[in-house]
């Protein structure tokens, strides 16, 4: 890329998106700046994102940059920010902290302070202490769910790596986690690890409005699975000389497929003489939101004439459960969890350690997705296994939607992040795939997820569940909206719908800044490539920018599109309905903005009609004080009215850590013990 190529950028990614406040409001007016609020525009919509940890907090009401310690952005405490639209011609906030007992551990822990030996660490996409444990950030999403006896909705916040906490949804207090310390089983590490278990599960669990239960899944990965992907990729570092390349291409062919196997069977025999650092599982949870969970263990039918059917083995993550009226849908997806994304680098600041452990570390998501089919008719008291039909779909996949009609086979839509790595970041040594770039780009966008290395798809898919494949595929890609699809706004948030004939995708654009030269290598060579790797720097290069879309599933064509201004990022849609009908496309949708103005970093909310979007938003919101720096959120949700919890359902905070804090070591149990009297247990009493 020439000089003048990078001036002609169009688009520079916002600061916006990398700062945020830790500020809390109550009632915090917003103030139309453009357009008309629609007076009709009801309830209360809810966003969710990370804003950093407490050790960078900075003096109150200054702006915080939670991806300044070269962490991901996703690795922070949860802000929970509830937009009410509950009085015609106004809009207000009001955003809280989701203070779990691991927030208090980990405020009460830092630099300075009697417990400090306890501290916690930044680490990828998590937060560890040596003695404590893993937060559990619940930094990802709100999910609205009514149970059998409830006359108001319940909120559940969630992450993959943690258990779900309920919150009130008045005060946004945290009420209770879901589930005790005992019904989730933790994931097994190669090292002792406190009160504070790393649990493994899913962001978005599946709620059926029409049974009242919540299904969602805790699942783990053997040793051996989570270090097989690098011993594959290891090959993939082998030199390329030129006179041996095709034989290095063989070896690498053949080691790749035989080492995957021979690491799969090895765990299996592992998991028969039931070692327990040694055993994937997945357990599939059924909750009535009132007592235990139910829990059956999945497992695969039976093969190669094997007397014991195998245990469903995830390689990647289960970030979203779905379920239709016969099965719950169960997905490993394309948001990799491992070393490359937890472990820490050993020599702080010395950076050639850190691209080291990464290429040694790191390796592609998979480029087929599997798919856990699990007939709900199955899942009786007292069985601990349930077996699951699996179905591999084609390319990569994060989000998907299911259809709760399943009479003609389970219906899946889906977005294909294929060659989109998003549990990667630019990290401060990262070089761009194009330079020269402006000199403080890539520090200043560290911890943001990169961008994607091809243009994307969106897709639907009809599964045969007794046969295990895919009846009907169809997928549709279109340069101006769908370059890196991320969030859904779902129609279905308070249940699930018989059939999705309309789903309103945002997309997050293709960025050069974004663009990182490792990111180009680890995708060059992508299994499915749409298009070449030159097109897609190029698109980076001119602004391929952020864009709202609504897919019509019935024809699988795009019949709607807004393509963000030039500087903008849009996210996190949300879809709130007009009037009581079930028309999927009598709606407004709301979407967090992000901008960079002349006096600084500007967070808004802009409004759409459903039916219109290529016309543009109809009303722009902003704190117009410019205390409120909102940064990155992630998924959102909407709820027609709130009301304070009563729900009975509660786990005793002192009774659920007691024995796991005797657990400790003994040279430390003494200040453990210390520090949960004094500063975590009396504020859930």
């Amino acid at each position: 890329m020439t000089p003048q190529s990078a001036s002609a950028t169009v688009s520079r990614f916002p600061d916006a998106a990398m700062v945020s406040t830790r500020q809390e409001f109550t009632d915090l007016p917003l103030t139309v700046i453009e357009g008309t609020l629609p007076e009709d525009l009801r309830g209360h919509w809810i966003a969710m994102g990370p804003v950093g940890s407490v050790a960078m907090t900075p003096l109150p009401g200054e702006p915080n940059y939670p991806g300044s310690d070269g962490t991901s952005l996703f690795n922070g405490d949860a802000m929970l920010y509830r937009f009410d639209c509950d009085i015609p011609g106004e809009v207000r906030l009001t955003n809280r902290l989701i203070k779990t007992p691991c927030y208090y551990a980990d405020r009460a822990t830092t630099l300075g302070t009697p417990f400090s030996d306890l501290k916690f660490f930044s680490s990828g996409l998590g937060r560890f202490s040596f003695v404590l444990g893993f937060r559990d950030e619940v930094n990802t999403a709100c999910i609205p769910v009514k149970f059998q006896g409830d006359d108001r909705w319940r909120l559940l916040t969630t992450w993959d790596a943690g258990r779900p906490y309920e919150i009130d949804p008045i005060t946004l207090e945290v009420a209770t986690p879901v589930g005790r310390n005992d019904e989730w089983r933790e994931q097994a590490l190669p090292l002792r690890v406190g009160p504070f278990k790393l649990v493994t599960t899913a962001t978005h669990h599946a709620y059926d409005d029409h049974s009242q239960e919540l299904f969602t899944i805790n699942f783990g990965k053997s040793l051996l699975t989570l270090v097989s992907p690098l011993l594959i990729h290891s090959v993939g570092l082998l030199p390329r000389w030129k006179v041996l390349n095709w034989l290095i291409w063989l070896v690498r062919w053949v080691f790749r497929r035989i080492l995957l196997r021979v690491m799969q069977v090895l765990s299996f025999v592992l998991w028969l003489l039931g070692i327990d650092r040694f055993q994937d599982f997945v357990r599939l949870i059924r909750w009535d939101g009132q007592g235990d969970f139910d829990v059956w263990q999945v497992v695969l039918p039976r093969t190669l004439g094997l007397p014991i059917k195998r245990p469903v083995q995830i390689e990647q993550s289960m970030h979203q459960v779905g379920v239709t009226r016969r099965y719950v849908v169960l997905m490993d997806t394309s948001f990799k969890l491992g070393p490359g994304q937890l472990i820490p680098n050993p020599l702080p600041g010395n950076s050639k350690t850190e691209q080291v452990l990464r290429e040694v570390l790191n390796f592609p998501q998979f480029p087929n997705t599997n798919v856990y089919l699990v007939k709900r008719a199955d899942l009786k008291p007292g069985q601990k296994r349930v077996v699951a039909r699996q179905v591999t779909i084609p390319r990569e996949i994060a989000h998907f939607r299911v259809d709760y009609d399943d009479s003609n086979g389970v219906v899946i839509h889906v977005a294909h992040n294929n060659a989109w790595d998003p549990a990667e970041w630019p990290q401060a040594f990262d070089r761009f795939a194009e330079p020269p770039q402006p000199p403080d780009s890539i520090q200043r966008l560290v911890g943001m997820t990169v961008t994607t290395t091809d243009l994307n798809y969106l897709g639907r898919y009809v599964l045969d569940p007794d046969l295990g494949q895919i009846k009907d595929a169809q997928r549709v890609s279109d340069p101006t909206c769908t370059w890196a699809p991320s969030i859904y706004a779902d129609i279905g948030n308070l249940g699930v719908p018989e059939r999705y004939d309309h789903i309103y995708w945002i997309a997050w654009g293709c960025w050069d800044e974004l663009m990182t030269e490792f990111m180009v290598d680890l995708y060059k060579n992508y299994k499915y490539r749409q298009v070449p790797i030159a097109e897609v720097l190029k698109a980076a290069r001119e602004g391929a920018p952020p864009a709202l879309c609504h897919l019509d599933t019935t024809t699988m064509a795009i019949v709607d599109k807004y393509p963000f201004p030039p500087n903008h990022f849009g996210n996190s849609p949300q879809f709130i309905p007009r009037g009581e009908g079930d028309d999927q496309t009598h709606a407004y949708l709301t979407c967090m903005v992000l901008i960079d103005q002349a006096d600084g970093p500007t967070s808004q909310v802009w409004i759409f009609d459903a039916q219109n979007l290529a016309q543009g938003p109809i009303c722009k919101l902003a704190d117009t004080s410019g205390q409120l720096k909102i940064g990155l959120t992630i998924h959102t949700t909407w709820v027609p009215e709130i009301a304070s919890r009563t729900a009975p359902y509660r786990i005793p905070m002192r009774e659920d850590y007691g024995k796991l804090v005797q657990q400790v070591a003994a040279d430390q149990r003494d200040l453990v013990e210390r520090l949960f009297e004094q500063q975590i247990y009396p504020h859930f009493e």
